[in-house]
């Protein structure tokens, strides 16, 4: 029989309290009804209970706890002022517990909360009570759930409009349309709560349903209960722009279940029109680039701040950015550049465009490449990841990457880092091709080509490089270097397996089936700091760009999801490798 203790912590001093801070909103948003800021995931109530004294030595467990009657799976105990590693409260001493609760301003609320005895199953019923105050509470009614992502800069450094993208699966009954996806910011502000709604970007929605799995009946053996283990799922991918101080914590609530919610009306200054093929010019405040018809790469950037076009249109095509490529003679020498059929995706919306392409170059055969530009709103960074996969053993002169080419219309000086310092040089005095200007380590930051008598620069931010082979080891690789390279134009490429333009260009090398070059890199056209500061600008945007921010998703266990553990089924050969082991089932 259940013992019915009802403990009542809010005494009338408290109660007072409560009620004179009202009028002020909360003079400060803590207490036992908190709210997801600065790393907490929950909006939460935190109840204080403090056991009979009799209950000295016995050792409880939490059974069930409630939130005015609903049922609340998601809660956290505290005792001695620190978390609780597990499901134990020692009996003779306070304790608090805090609940997952999407709390409302001036409302009562009773957390209720049912012990068992780790011995004798005994069991006794708490209570606590109070009344929230008068702050903004929980976010909007009408979105009944939310998942929250809390960021975590661990780096040091400053995070100003950092690209996020998550992805969150969802139970598909939750969740009708993605129209219902908000994206929101609580900050303390002058003692009160400031809810902020983030531009967002929902993509890549897929839902699993599948019935022939979903309907197969199974039954506890023990129990002779349901066994529960697939429900329904929609996964999607969420995209918001993130601002973050040196090692702080922010907390970003995805809400959704609002099936009446209208579509979001986002302002954007990120514009995309689309011409004949691939081509495409890409508007933000910070610049105007356009994709070339046949191949999409970018061909064409326009510098808003001084109005500059930065461009090549000397050879080939006259993209800016010109590889992968391989060159593997007798064939001719191939870039993503030349690519006329790449197969291509896009996604468009208020935060970011993409656009992804990939396929195998006519030759060499055995050449699979992709390459995937990402323009940001309210950024003047475009990211650019590509990759190559060799499929077959082949002999080359240049496997290369990382590059990008321009006429030398704008451009004066070229700037990078080495050996601790910043290195600048004026190109009108360095060495000619088929000399290179400078040779830099293949883990170089950045590269920058600028004038500073136009104010306009350019960087290349070499953010990951991974070279791994898929039989096994490392992609083939012969002593992998960036250069800088002054011809008819200024370009600067990343060498891979490189002999062509160097002292001994008649070398054909090596590169096994099964090397992999991925890369990922930022590019930035900018206008030119005037106070000398373009190495700590350039090196900041690196530092940003490079060290994610730690992402952790933090969802509430839904009423549908099976109580414990829920064994799986190994319907294939397994075997854990461990003697004794119990494997799956032998064919």
């Amino acid at each position: 029989m259940i013992n019915k203790l009802r403990t009542l912590i809010i005494s009338s001093m408290v109660l007072a309290a409560l009620s004179s801070a009202a009028a002020a909103v909360a003079a400060e948003p803590r207490g036992p009804f908190g709210y997801p800021l600065d790393g907490e995931p929950w909006y939460s109530v935190r109840a204080a209970f403090t056991p009979a004294a009799a209950s000295g030595g016995v050792v409880c467990r939490v059974a069930r706890v409630e939130v005015n009657k609903a049922r609340c799976r998601d809660f956290v105990l505290y005792q001695g002022g620190k978390e609780l590693n597990a499901n134990g409260i020692r009996m003779d001493r306070p304790f608090e517990i805090k609940v997952r609760c999407g709390w409302l301003a001036k409302t009562a609320y009773t957390v209720g909360i049912v012990l068992e005895d780790v011995k004798s199953g005994k069991t006794q019923a708490l209570e606590w009570s109070a009344v929230s105050p008068a702050g903004k509470g929980y976010w909007n009614a009408s979105w009944k759930n939310y998942v929250s992502l809390v960021l975590s800069e661990e780096n040091g450094f400053e995070r100003t409009g950092y690209p996020i993208h998550a992805t969150i699966g969802i139970l598909s009954s939750y969740l009708r349309t993605p129209n219902e996806i908000r994206v929101v910011r609580a900050e303390a502000k002058g003692g009160d709560i400031v809810y902020r709604e983030i531009p967002s970007q929902v993509y890549d929605v897929v839902t699993w349903n599948d019935q022939k799995i979903l309907g197969i009946e199974e039954k506890d053996a023990k129990t002779g209960k349901p066994v529960v283990r697939y429900h329904p799922t929609t996964s999607l991918s969420v995209a918001f722009l993130a601002d973050l101080k040196p090692r702080a914590k922010a907390t970003y609530l995805v809400f959704f279940n609002n099936p009446r919610a209208p579509r979001p009306a986002v302002k954007s200054d990120l514009v995309v029109k689309k011409g004949p093929k691939l081509s495409r010019t890409i508007d933000n405040r910070f610049y105007s680039i356009v994709l070339q018809e046949t191949s999409g790469a970018i061909t064409e950037i326009v510098e808003k701040t001084t109005g500059l076009k930065l461009e090549h249109k000397l050879e080939t095509n006259g993209a800016i950015q010109w590889n992968p490529d391989v060159f593997s003679p007798p064939h001719t020498w191939y870039h993503s550049s030349d690519w006329t059929d790449p197969k291509a995706d896009e996604v468009t919306g208020p935060v970011f465009y993409s656009l992804n392409m990939k396929g195998s170059l006519p030759f060499p055969r055995g050449v699979d490449i992709g390459l995937r530009y990402r323009f940001y709103a309210g950024s003047p960074v475009v990211m650019v990841e590509s990759i190559t996969e060799i499929k077959d053993d082949l002999f080359v002169m240049a496997l290369r990457n990382g590059e990008f080419v321009f006429n030398k219309n704008v451009f004066t000086k070229v700037a990078f880092p080495r050996g601790g310092k910043t290195e600048v040089l004026d190109l009108a005095a360095t060495k000619m091709h088929p000399d290179h200007v400078a040779v830099l380590r293949p883990d170089t930051p950045w590269v920058s080509l600028f004038d500073e008598a136009k104010g306009v620069g350019f960087a290349g931010l070499y953010l990951d490089l991974a070279t791994p082979n898929l039989n096994g080891g490392q992609a083939s690789l012969e002593q992998p270097f960036i250069y800088i390279e002054n011809g008819p134009w200024y370009y600067v490429s990343r060498g891979l397996v490189y002999s062509f333009a160097t002292n001994n260009q008649t070398r054909m090398l090596p590169v096994k089936a099964g090397s992999v070059y991925y890369e990922r890199n930022a590019w930035i056209a900018f206008p030119y700091p005037k106070d000398g500061r373009l190495p700590a600008w350039l090196d900041a945007q690196y530092d940003m760009l490079k060290y994610p921010v730690a992402v952790k998703e933090d969802m509430e266990t839904f009423a549908e999801s099976p109580e414990g553990w829920v064994v799986p089924i190994l319907t294939e050969p397994f075997e854990e490798g461990v003697k004794g082991a119990v494997g799956g089932i032998k064919k």
